[in-house]
């Protein structure tokens, strides 16, 4: 194994392994948002923000870390009282798998600590955190224009395409507060505040340092973020997948023999892998 080159020979038979991690449809994300649905969401959405307002967007499941999100936020709220109304949370959170024990206890806990961090701080004019339970994917890309801070801490995940959705969509030069542990960290790290996610404290720093970093600086990272997310698109994706698999075929036919391509033309396929 060559773990450089991404390569593993096996019996004479060369298998190479390349991330080409997946991105979204841009333009079919703006289309959404710019749709009559996704501009009537945008008005409702706009009655709910606040001088700072942070959102996220989730399946409710216990890798997404939605419960250490929400505790981040309370403990951000008790170590900076002065934010204490001039803040929201919206939170778009879709139930799953809730024929699933763990699931529908998921479920209970993130609506119990969203009880309770109400409870703790609303006022007569204020709720610091509002979800919205439900499968409405127009009503959520509609939000996340507004974002100042866009909160995604999963534990672990494989890409997690809200952190791409967030910034080809935003309009107030939000900022990712990103954990290290997404597929997305690998080419959103610079365009975001990076966060461990089993780490509350850290992740309430995070978010503090997303909401308060100066102008000039939001406006660096909202614009990296969304040119990585645009530079990576679906076209490009598999263009590069097309274009290495290419070279690959390339380089083993010249390094395979007239005579032992004739006797086994699929050889060349199988060194591929």
């Amino acid at each position: 194994m060559d773990f450089e080159e991404g390569a593993v020979w096996w019996q004479g038979h060369r298998t190479q392994a390349r991330a080409y991690p997946i991105s979204i449809s841009v333009h079919e994300e703006r289309r959404v948002v710019k749709s009559a649905p996704g501009k009537r969401a945008a008005e409702e959405m706009k009655l709910l923000l606040n001088e700072f307002t942070i959102m996220r967007t989730d399946r409710i499941e216990p890798t997404k870390n939605i419960l250490r999100g929400f505790q981040a936020y309370d403990y951000m709220l008790e170590e900076h009282p002065e934010l204490i109304g001039r803040v929201n949370f919206l939170a778009f959170l879709v139930p799953s798998r809730q024929s699933l024990p763990i699931y529908r206890r998921t479920t209970a806990e993130v609506q119990a600590i969203v009880e309770e961090i109400n409870q703790k701080y609303s006022t007569d004019d204020w709720t610091p955190i509002r979800a919205f339970y439900g499968n409405d994917r127009v009503r959520a890309l509609a939000a996340m224009q507004f974002y100042d801070v866009l909160l995604v801490n999963p534990i672990i995940d494989g890409m997690n395409l809200v952190a791409k959705e967030g910034p080809v969509v935003n309009q107030r030069d939000g900022v990712l507060v990103l954990s290290r542990t997404v597929g997305a960290f690998q080419q959103l790290a610079k365009g975001s505040v990076p966060t461990s996610p089993t780490d509350v404290m850290e992740t309430a720093q995070a978010l503090y340092k997303a909401l308060t970093m100066s102008k000039e600086e939001r406006h660096a990272k909202a614009v990296f973020a969304c040119q990585a997310v645009e530079r990576s698109n679906l076209t490009t994706w598999l263009a590069k997948q097309i274009n290495d698999i290419n070279d690959i075929l390339e380089r083993e036919s010249a390094e395979t023999p007239v005579e032992e391509a004739e006797a086994s033309p699929d050889d060349v396929v199988a060194n591929v892998g």
